[in-house]
Protein backbone atom coordinates (compact mmCIF):
# COMPACT_ATOMS: atom_id res chain seq x y z
CA UNK A 1 0.00 0.00 0.00
CA UNK A 2 1.19 3.44 -1.03
CA UNK A 3 1.31 6.68 1.62
CA UNK A 4 -0.16 9.33 0.20
CA UNK A 5 0.24 12.82 2.08
CA UNK A 6 -2.89 15.79 1.24
CA UNK A 7 -1.80 19.38 2.37
CA UNK A 8 -4.60 21.46 1.99
CA UNK A 9 -6.41 23.90 4.25
CA UNK A 10 -10.13 23.04 2.44
CA UNK A 11 -11.53 20.73 5.10
CA UNK A 12 -13.97 19.83 2.20
CA UNK A 13 -11.31 19.06 -0.40
CA UNK A 14 -9.28 17.39 2.02
CA UNK A 15 -12.48 15.41 3.02
CA UNK A 16 -13.38 14.38 -0.68
CA UNK A 17 -9.53 13.23 -1.75
CA UNK A 18 -8.69 11.61 1.30
CA UNK A 19 -12.45 9.19 0.91
CA UNK A 20 -11.67 8.29 -2.63
CA UNK A 21 -7.87 7.76 -2.08
CA UNK A 22 -9.21 5.13 1.06
CA UNK A 23 -11.20 3.68 -1.30
CA UNK A 24 -8.20 3.36 -3.54
CA UNK A 25 -6.46 1.42 -1.03
CA UNK A 26 -4.13 3.68 -0.66
CA UNK A 27 -2.70 4.57 2.90
CA UNK A 28 -3.63 8.86 3.51
CA UNK A 29 -2.39 11.24 5.64
CA UNK A 30 -3.63 14.95 5.84
CA UNK A 31 -2.16 18.00 7.03
CA UNK A 32 -3.80 21.41 7.07
CA UNK A 33 -0.74 23.85 7.64
CA UNK A 34 2.82 23.45 5.90
CA UNK A 35 4.34 22.88 9.38
CA UNK A 36 2.07 20.23 10.19
CA UNK A 37 3.21 18.50 6.67
CA UNK A 38 6.75 18.71 7.19
CA UNK A 39 6.26 17.52 10.97
CA UNK A 40 4.19 13.82 9.46
CA UNK A 41 7.08 13.72 7.06
CA UNK A 42 9.50 13.42 9.65
CA UNK A 43 7.44 10.63 11.43
CA UNK A 44 6.58 8.80 8.24
CA UNK A 45 7.46 9.69 5.08
CA UNK A 46 5.04 9.55 2.18
CA UNK A 47 5.43 7.92 -1.32
CA UNK A 48 3.50 10.73 -2.96
CA UNK A 49 2.45 14.16 -1.89
CA UNK A 50 -1.17 16.05 -2.91
CA UNK A 51 -0.05 19.96 -2.06
CA UNK A 52 -2.36 23.00 -2.87
CA UNK A 53 -0.49 26.08 -4.07
CA UNK A 54 -2.55 28.58 -2.01
CA UNK A 55 -2.44 27.68 1.51
CA UNK A 56 -3.57 30.19 3.91
CA UNK A 57 -1.42 29.96 7.25
CA UNK A 58 2.06 29.99 7.30
CA UNK A 59 4.56 28.79 4.13
CA UNK A 60 2.47 28.37 1.14
CA UNK A 61 2.98 25.02 -0.95
CA UNK A 62 5.10 25.91 -3.15
CA UNK A 63 7.40 26.62 -0.45
CA UNK A 64 6.95 23.66 1.46
CA UNK A 65 7.74 21.89 -1.65
CA UNK A 66 11.31 23.48 -1.64
CA UNK A 67 11.82 22.78 1.56
CA UNK A 68 11.18 19.25 0.48
CA UNK A 69 12.93 18.81 -2.03
CA UNK A 70 15.79 20.03 0.09
CA UNK A 71 14.93 16.83 2.47
CA UNK A 72 16.64 14.14 1.51
CA UNK A 73 13.58 11.65 2.73
CA UNK A 74 11.01 13.41 -0.05
CA UNK A 75 13.92 14.65 -2.81
CA UNK A 76 12.49 12.62 -5.08
CA UNK A 77 8.85 11.68 -4.17
CA UNK A 78 6.35 12.77 -6.50
CA UNK A 79 4.15 15.79 -5.81
CA UNK A 80 1.25 16.98 -7.20
CA UNK A 81 -0.43 20.17 -7.40
CA UNK A 82 -3.68 21.64 -6.77
CA UNK A 83 -3.62 24.87 -8.55
CA UNK A 84 -6.74 27.37 -8.38
CA UNK A 85 -8.02 27.88 -11.91
CA UNK A 86 -8.04 31.59 -12.03
CA UNK A 87 -4.51 31.82 -11.72
CA UNK A 88 -2.95 31.28 -15.31
CA UNK A 89 0.43 30.93 -14.23
CA UNK A 90 0.30 28.57 -11.04
CA UNK A 91 1.04 25.61 -13.31
CA UNK A 92 3.87 27.07 -13.94
CA UNK A 93 5.12 27.77 -11.03
CA UNK A 94 4.33 24.96 -9.67
CA UNK A 95 6.67 22.88 -11.43
CA UNK A 96 9.42 25.61 -11.19
CA UNK A 97 8.87 24.95 -7.19
CA UNK A 98 10.20 21.71 -8.20
CA UNK A 99 6.84 19.97 -8.67
CA UNK A 100 5.72 16.99 -10.95
CA UNK A 101 2.56 17.41 -12.12
CA UNK A 102 -0.49 19.76 -11.70
CA UNK A 103 -3.99 19.42 -11.79
CA UNK A 104 -6.78 22.45 -11.73
CA UNK A 105 -9.55 23.00 -9.39
CA UNK A 106 -12.36 22.03 -9.13
CA UNK A 107 -11.07 18.39 -10.77
CA UNK A 108 -12.59 15.22 -11.36
CA UNK A 109 -11.33 12.58 -8.68
CA UNK A 110 -10.68 10.04 -11.65
CA UNK A 111 -8.54 12.00 -13.04
CA UNK A 112 -6.44 12.70 -9.86
CA UNK A 113 -6.69 8.90 -9.45
CA UNK A 114 -4.97 8.89 -12.82
CA UNK A 115 -2.27 10.85 -12.48
CA UNK A 116 -1.24 9.70 -8.92
CA UNK A 117 -1.01 5.64 -10.05
CA UNK A 118 1.12 6.93 -13.78
CA UNK A 119 3.97 8.89 -10.83
CA UNK A 120 3.43 5.90 -8.49
CA UNK A 121 4.60 3.63 -11.87
CA UNK A 122 7.26 5.64 -12.49
CA UNK A 123 8.92 5.80 -9.15
CA UNK A 124 7.91 2.24 -8.02
CA UNK A 125 11.50 0.88 -8.49
CA UNK A 126 13.02 3.71 -5.84
CA UNK A 127 10.10 2.95 -3.06
CA UNK A 128 10.50 -0.33 -3.56
CA UNK A 129 14.34 -0.26 -2.94
CA UNK A 130 13.02 1.81 -0.11
CA UNK A 131 10.88 -1.18 1.46
CA UNK A 132 11.95 -4.39 3.77
CA UNK A 133 13.01 -8.02 1.97
CA UNK A 134 10.83 -10.94 2.95
CA UNK A 135 12.44 -14.38 1.51
CA UNK A 136 10.42 -17.64 2.39
CA UNK A 137 11.64 -20.87 2.32
CA UNK A 138 8.68 -23.16 2.07
CA UNK A 139 10.45 -26.45 2.78
CA UNK A 140 10.91 -25.65 6.54
CA UNK A 141 8.76 -22.55 7.14
CA UNK A 142 11.51 -20.30 7.68
CA UNK A 143 11.36 -16.50 6.82
CA UNK A 144 14.10 -13.81 6.41
CA UNK A 145 13.58 -10.08 6.89
CA UNK A 146 16.35 -8.57 5.57
CA UNK A 147 19.32 -10.70 7.14
CA UNK A 148 17.08 -11.66 10.03
CA UNK A 149 15.83 -15.22 10.58
CA UNK A 150 12.10 -15.86 11.71
CA UNK A 151 10.80 -19.25 12.42
CA UNK A 152 6.89 -19.44 11.72
CA UNK A 153 4.16 -21.98 13.10
CA UNK A 154 2.11 -23.63 9.85
CA UNK A 155 -0.47 -21.38 10.40
CA UNK A 156 1.36 -18.24 10.74
CA UNK A 157 3.31 -19.17 7.62
CA UNK A 158 0.28 -20.28 5.11
CA UNK A 159 -1.28 -16.55 6.77
CA UNK A 160 1.96 -14.90 6.06
CA UNK A 161 2.07 -16.48 2.22
CA UNK A 162 -1.17 -16.16 1.59
CA UNK A 163 -0.29 -12.39 2.21
CA UNK A 164 2.86 -12.44 0.44
CA UNK A 165 1.07 -13.75 -3.01
CA UNK A 166 -0.35 -10.27 -3.41
CA UNK A 167 1.78 -7.60 -1.78
CA UNK A 168 0.40 -4.28 -1.39
CA UNK A 169 -3.21 -5.54 -1.46
CA UNK A 170 -5.57 -5.35 0.92
CA UNK A 171 -7.13 -8.56 2.21
CA UNK A 172 -9.69 -8.44 4.33
CA UNK A 173 -10.90 -10.79 7.83
CA UNK A 174 -13.16 -12.07 5.66
CA UNK A 175 -11.09 -13.36 3.10
CA UNK A 176 -8.47 -14.91 5.10
CA UNK A 177 -11.07 -16.55 7.41
CA UNK A 178 -12.03 -18.32 4.01
CA UNK A 179 -8.63 -18.47 2.36
CA UNK A 180 -6.41 -19.25 5.07
CA UNK A 181 -8.55 -21.44 7.66
CA UNK A 182 -11.43 -22.48 4.62
CA UNK A 183 -14.05 -21.49 6.99
CA UNK A 184 -17.70 -20.95 4.82
CA UNK A 185 -17.74 -17.72 4.06
CA UNK A 186 -19.86 -15.45 6.57
CA UNK A 187 -18.57 -17.82 9.42
CA UNK A 188 -15.15 -17.51 11.75
CA UNK A 189 -13.88 -15.33 14.43
CA UNK A 190 -12.35 -11.99 13.59
CA UNK A 191 -10.14 -12.28 17.09
CA UNK A 192 -8.26 -15.24 15.21
CA UNK A 193 -7.27 -13.34 12.57
CA UNK A 194 -5.88 -10.70 14.96
CA UNK A 195 -4.29 -12.68 17.28
CA UNK A 196 -2.26 -14.50 14.30
CA UNK A 197 -1.74 -11.23 12.68
CA UNK A 198 -0.21 -9.81 16.15
CA UNK A 199 1.99 -12.73 16.71
CA UNK A 200 3.41 -12.47 12.90
CA UNK A 201 4.33 -8.36 13.69
CA UNK A 202 5.90 -10.01 16.96
CA UNK A 203 8.69 -11.96 14.89
CA UNK A 204 9.07 -10.00 11.65
CA UNK A 205 8.41 -6.78 13.07
CA UNK A 206 11.30 -4.22 14.56
CA UNK A 207 8.46 -2.51 16.46
CA UNK A 208 5.50 -4.45 16.45
CA UNK A 209 3.81 -1.12 17.64
CA UNK A 210 4.45 0.71 14.81
CA UNK A 211 4.49 -2.63 12.02
CA UNK A 212 5.95 -1.10 8.69
CA UNK A 213 5.53 -4.63 6.72
CA UNK A 214 2.17 -5.78 7.76
CA UNK A 215 -0.11 -2.84 7.65
CA UNK A 216 -3.88 -2.47 8.49
CA UNK A 217 -6.31 -0.25 7.06
CA UNK A 218 -9.57 -0.02 9.88
CA UNK A 219 -12.20 -2.23 8.21
CA UNK A 220 -10.45 -3.09 5.18
CA UNK A 221 -8.12 -5.72 5.82
CA UNK A 222 -4.33 -5.94 6.23
CA UNK A 223 -1.28 -5.68 3.58
CA UNK A 224 1.92 -7.02 2.84
CA UNK A 225 4.53 -4.08 2.22
CA UNK A 226 7.62 -5.40 1.41
CA UNK A 227 9.90 -7.01 -1.43
CA UNK A 228 8.91 -10.61 -1.35
CA UNK A 229 10.56 -13.59 -2.19
CA UNK A 230 9.64 -17.49 -2.50
CA UNK A 231 12.61 -19.95 -2.28
CA UNK A 232 12.29 -23.82 -2.91
CA UNK A 233 15.72 -24.92 -2.02
CA UNK A 234 16.56 -25.42 1.47
CA UNK A 235 20.31 -24.66 0.62
CA UNK A 236 20.50 -20.93 1.69
CA UNK A 237 18.91 -22.01 5.23
CA UNK A 238 20.83 -24.56 6.42
CA UNK A 239 24.21 -21.97 6.14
Amino acid sequence: MYKILIVDDDLETVGMIEEFLDREGYIVSKAFTSREALSLVERDTPDLLVINTMLSSGMDGLTLCRRLRNDARTATAPIIFLTDQGNHHAGADALEAGGDDYIRKPFALRELGARIRAHLRRVSGNIMDGLPTLRIIPDNLTVFINERQALLTQVEFELLTYLCNTPHQLHSTQDLLSDVWHYPMGTGDAALVRNHIRNLRRKLEDDPERPTIIQSRHGRGYAVRAKVYVETSTVSSAR
